[in-house]
This record gives C-alpha cells, structure tokens and sequence, in this order.
C-alpha cells in the first residue's frame, strides 16, 4: 500500500511524495483545491451571451483551472502561448470540456461576414 506524505501546501493546491518500492523513484502529486468550485461557477453561469463585453469586441469563454492547464501542458498545449490557440479552441470546443466553458458559442469554426 502506497503512503503518500503531504509535501507542501497553499491556497490553490496541496501536494503530496511517496517513493516507488520497486523503482525506488519520488514519485509527486499534486492536488488542486478549487478545480470543482470553478467548475460549478461556470455551469451556473453558461449560456450563449454569457462573458459578452459591451461593446461585443472580447468574449469570456471559459474559466480553466490550474489542473486542467498542467493536464493540457503535458499534452503539449500550452495556453499562454497565442501559437497554441487553435488547438486550445478545438479543446474548449470539445463536448468533454463543456463545463470549463462560460460562453457555450463554437470557436473553432469562424465565419467570415462581408
């Protein structure tokens, strides 16, 4: 049976060390306290005007908790860089990532209007 030994903790996360008995690696966990509250914060907020500015120039389409940032960041999705933003789009877009969503309009498809 695996003991895990709290490491450190903050406001946002608590992170745990356990050694692999057969490995003999350090093996770190982290987890991040405020993933589910974001989430619900979201869901109740949802709709497709929902995050508009007034003057309808930016959007709010999403809240993403620092989990799921190091989740997409292992994948190789980096959502600090503006490079990234195309793949980032296709995963807000995707149905498994509707609750990070405040804004429920599609992103990856654009129409252009002449």
């Amino acid at each position: 049976m695996t003991q895990w030994r709290k490491l450190d903790e903050d406001v946002d996360k608590v992170e745990y060390h356990t050694l692999d008995e057969e490995t003999g690696d350090d093996i770190i966990k982290t987890e991040w306290k405020h993933t589910n509250y974001l989430l619900e914060q979201n869901k109740a907020i949802q709709g497709k005007e929902a995050g508009r500015g007034e003057t309808n120039d930016m959007h709010h389409v999403a809240r993403i908790p620092p989990s799921i940032i190091m989740k997409w960041m292992e994948e190789g999705i980096n959502i600090f860089d503006r490079n990234h933003g195309p793949a980032i789009m296709k995963k807000l877009d995707d149905p498994e990532y509707r609750h990070l969503r405040v804004n429920t309009g599609q992103l990856g498809k654009r129409k252009l209007h002449f």
